[in-house]
């Protein structure tokens, strides 16, 4: 699946908990608290989360996960979890 697809579809309950459950634990229950700490549904985190990188990520996180993304076998997937990760870390500067 194609970035643009997957984030199209990530406020779909089914592919938003696919996704989680491919993350670390702790980064999936640190998604969870966010979601529940904002009352949202966790697809809805997760899709404003990715969405909101998309519209404010700066050109160096851009690189940065380019470069990470470039060497991966679901490139898409990848890039997904990756921003996911930044989203619940002091790593990420937009969201």
């Amino acid at each position: 699946m194609m970035l643009g697809e997957l984030i199209a579809r990530l406020q779909q309950p089914d592919i938003a908990a696919g996704v989680l459950t491919t993350l670390e634990p702790e980064i999936a229950a640190r998604i969870e608290r966010r979601a529940a700490a904002e009352s949202m549904a966790v697809a809805d985190f997760i899709a404003g989360a990715v969405r909101e990188f998309v519209d404010r990520a700066d050109d160096d996180l851009w690189f940065q996960l380019l470069t990470i993304v470039r060497e991966a076998g679901d490139p898409s997937l990848t890039a997904v979890r990756t921003i996911l990760q930044w989203v619940v870390t002091d790593r990420r500067s937009p969201a």
